[in-house]
């Protein structure tokens, strides 16, 4: 089945929408538990989560989407004061409007600085700009021709540190994986967690190996989810980059015991991998293990 039979998705209607006019007709925004905006892109296939999370002197934008339009008008819309920026990881599509800041707060890695000097050029994007990837087809105003997403300017951050926006603290966590520069914050006032794509409730990549994605490592992976875990009772909530916008904290345990199993081989349902899930690399030799409401993807 494909994104646009499951259109639109069942889980929004948890939540709260919070109407917006930015004459686009292409995000959908709801409001979150702690003080957070989910500003979502429903209508094309990747279903990218972007987070503003308000503190009392200044907001943090926790990825700027695929870039397809400016996603900082809407969050200017939302809260009117300094808004900052920070990204998950470096994929081209959390980084789509970065080049709209004077720079972006980015895990201190090389592959951060490798895109950030490059940007995502055309090319990369591949099927990501077949009209079926979108919802109703191309959005107006879209040139899918053409697009591209600029260089940036990034500010490096490191594991531990604080990112202060006043009365909030996020925490700065490194868990490498499904990218060497991934990383998730930690709002341990409201007991939030910022996941990133380490962790949602979809195929989960760890297959990468190109210089535009990084290189996926599942003994990293693991050793990342495990990390989480030790702080999981810090948590109430994880808030993911992808698809439904809030899950468990519990789920980060699962994911570890599904990694931990892929390593040691006692996980033996496999599936060949659905052709959507590959970018640059060779389909034949991935494969995708499913689990409880995700999957991982992952070299054979």
């Amino acid at each position: 089945m494909s994104f646009q039979e499951k259109y639109p998705r069942h889980y929004y209607a948890n939540y709260e929408q919070v109407e917006i006019t930015d004459g686009t007709d292409w995000f959908r925004v709801y409001r979150l538990p702690g003080d957070v905006y989910a500003i979502t892109e429903p209508k094309h296939c990747q279903e990218v989560n972007s987070f503003l999370i308000i503190g009392s002197q200044r907001a943090l934008l926790w990825d700027t989407g695929e870039g397809f339009f400016d996603i900082t008008e809407v969050a200017r819309n939302l809260y009117s004061g300094e808004i900052i920026a920070a990204n998950s990881h470096s994929h081209f599509d959390h980084i789509g409007c970065n080049h709209r800041f004077d720079h972006v707060l980015a895990y201190d890695d090389p592959q951060a600085r490798y895109t950030a000097e490059r940007g995502a050029p055309h090319g990369l994007f591949a099927d990501q700009l077949n009209p079926d990837m979108f919802i109703g087809g191309y959005p107006e105003g879209l040139d899918p021709g053409t697009f591209f997403v600029p260089p940036y300017r990034i500010r490096t951050v490191r594991d531990g540190q604080q990112i202060d926006l006043g009365d909030r603290l996020l925490e700065v966590i490194h868990t490498p994986g499904h990218s060497p520069d991934s990383m998730m914050l930690l709002d341990r006032t409201e007991g939030i967690l910022f996941t990133g794509d380490t962790f949602y409730q979809a195929a989960l990549y760890a297959h990468f190996d190109c210089p535009e994605f990084g290189k996926s490592n599942l003994t990293d992976y693991l050793d990342s989810m495990e990390r989480i875990q030790s702080r999981i009772g810090e948590c109430k909530a994880l808030y993911c980059s992808h698809n439904d916008l809030i899950a468990s904290p519990d789920r980060i345990k699962e994911a570890a015991d599904a990694i931990r199993g892929i390593l040691n081989g006692t996980c033996r349902e496999k599936l060949i991998v659905d052709l959507r899930h590959v970018y640059l690399e060779d389909g034949t030799a991935i494969v995708e293990y499913p689990f409880r409401g995700f999957s991982i993807v992952c070299r054979d």
